[in-house]
């Protein structure tokens, strides 16, 4: 069955290749647009995604920009009635004046600190290192604050930003500073303003980048702050090392980081000049490519079946006329003239059918008539032999006869005629050229009879004949030829009496 079934499917065959060729024609176009589609789609998932990080990144960044603003309207209160009275104060040391300015300078600051809560802490420190913040008035040495080694070589209105650093109270920050009251000398006092670090990581948490993408800050190669409950140990770090990335201010890029792919954007903010810097995994935001990849290859799949189907059945009813008439010809070709291809169809096979037809049907008549002109040959070649034979043989019976009547053999010269009778019945036979055996087996022993009288007994002979072919038919006179060329050929040459034995058998059915 197997062996049939690829037999019957050969990629020789016309249907296998028409199968083939449909299969092509549905399946390239199909492929070949599913592929385009698909990078297309690909392509612009990724610009999109890319415009999308870019947008929360600019988010981000205006988000900074309009705190920061707000720290440095804040900053505006070193130029209020209350501040210069007590850095006038303080310059000539009137302690006890100074006091009520100090009184109203650090409620301003807790007024503040409690109307935004991400402030930590407020502070003025003068030249002199007298200082004042929401916890109280302290004396420092203005040098060792953070900001003052960046304030010293920036303009009055220029403000510096701290990174997230522990504040003396041992709490997480990051620090804006301005420079206040620069003198010609170049002494100068600091107004600064510490915040929760916890407030980047809110405008970080604020944004959505898939499910595991996230935000952070990065200056000079180093990572200002990240998210600890989504940087992966050692990404932002990674990250901040790239070429691309170190090399320019704003840009995205696809970088692969353990063997998984991050869609990175980032830009430079112009207040902080921080880098924010934007981390998707690509497998997360193409989740839906994978989903869309998986409904094509179902879809291609149930394309390929009903081609297949189709193709089978199509290649089918084209094929089916094609192998009917090959079998058809097989048939013809195995010396079976009587086919005849019942093929309706109206196109080539149809006509090639019909051709077949009349081909068949000339072969038909030729052949009817070689076997009619054959048989006519038969038939007079028969007719000459018998016109030889009589001649011959009547003259030499007569003259037996004859020569029995001189020598008053009366009762043999019966005989002979008897004998000459019956053989010249058989011979007439009412003009037939068909008699049965039994009539050729008398016919020949009429024959023998005679011929036995004539060359004086020189021979005798037998018949052994199966009684069951007596009543089949054979051409009138076939043996007498046979019994002559013995008699003539064989027996008149010999010195001794001869036998002619004649056999008839059935041979085979």
């Amino acid at each position: 069955m197997k062996d049939n079934f690829f037999k019957k499917f050969s990629i020789y065959s016309i249907r296998s290749k028409m199968t083939i060729c449909f299969l092509a024609l549905g399946l390239i176009p199909i492929l070949v647009f599913g592929f385009i589609s698909y990078h297309l789609y690909l392509l612009n998932l990724h610009k999109n995604v890319a415009n999308y990080s870019e947008q929360v990144i600019e988010r981000v960044d205006k988000n900074l920009e309009t705190y920061i603003s707000d720290i440095e309207n804040i900053m505006r209160l070193k130029s209020n009635y209350y501040f210069q009275q007590y850095s006038k104060l303080n310059e000539t040391g009137d302690i006890e004046g100074n006091r009520k300015y100090i009184v109203r300078i650090w409620e301003t600051f807790d007024s503040l600190k409690q109307m935004k809560t991400d402030l930590v802490d407020i502070r003025y420190i003068s030249s002199s290192g007298s200082a004042i913040s929401c916890y109280g008035r302290y004396w420092g040495d203005l040098t060792t604050e953070p900001l003052y080694g960046e304030l010293v070589t920036k303009k009055n209105d220029v403000v510096a930003i701290q990174p997230p650093h522990l504040n003396i109270l041992n709490k997480k920050v990051f620090s804006i500073g301005q420079a206040v009251n620069r003198t010609a000398k170049g002494d100068m006092g600091i107004m600064a303003i510490d915040i929760d670090v916890n407030f980047l990581k809110k405008i970080c948490s604020d944004i959505k980048l898939g499910d595991t993408g996230f935000v952070f800050f990065e200056k000079d190669g180093k990572v200002v702050f990240t998210p600890e409950s989504s940087d992966k140990p050692g990404l932002s770090n990674i990250i901040t090392q790239n070429t691309k990335l170190i090399n320019s201010k704003n840009g995205n890029l696809i970088e692969s980081i353990n063997n998984t792919n991050y869609i990175i954007t980032y830009k430079t903010s112009d207040i902080t000049r921080w880098k924010i810097i934007g981390v998707t995994p690509e497998a997360e935001m193409t989740r839906e490519v994978s989903t869309l990849r998986e409904v094509f290859f179902w879809i291609i799949t149930l394309i390929i079946i009903i081609i297949l189907l189709l193709t089978i059945y199509l290649t089918s009813v084209l094929t089916n006329p094609m192998r009917k008439l090959r079998s058809i010809m097989k048939q013809a070709s195995e010396n079976d003239l009587s086919i005849y291809a019942d093929i309706r169809t109206r196109d080539e096979i149809g006509q090639l059918a019909s051709s077949f037809n009349k081909m068949m049907n000339q072969i038909r008549e030729l052949m009817d008539k070689v076997k009619d002109d054959q048989q006519k040959i038969r038939v007079m070649e028969m007719k000459a032999m018998q016109e030889l034979i009589k001649p011959h043989f009547v003259y030499n019976t007569l003259d037996s006869i004859i020569g029995l009547l001189e020598q008053n053999r009366n009762e043999d010269a019966i005989d002979i005629v008897d004998s000459l009778g019956k053989f010249f019945r058989t011979s007439l036979s009412h003009g037939r050229e068909v008699v049965f055996i039994r009539e050729e087996i008398d016919h020949i022993r009429s024959y023998l009879m005679i011929q036995q009288f004539r060359f004086s007994y020189k021979f005798d002979y037998l018949f052994e004949i199966d009684d069951g072919i007596y009543n089949f038919k054979t051409v009138k006179l076939i043996l007498q030829p046979l019994v002559e060329n013995s008699i003539y050929h064989g027996i008149r040459n010999l010195d001794k009496k001869g036998l002619i034995v004649i056999n008839g058998y059935l041979k085979d059915d």
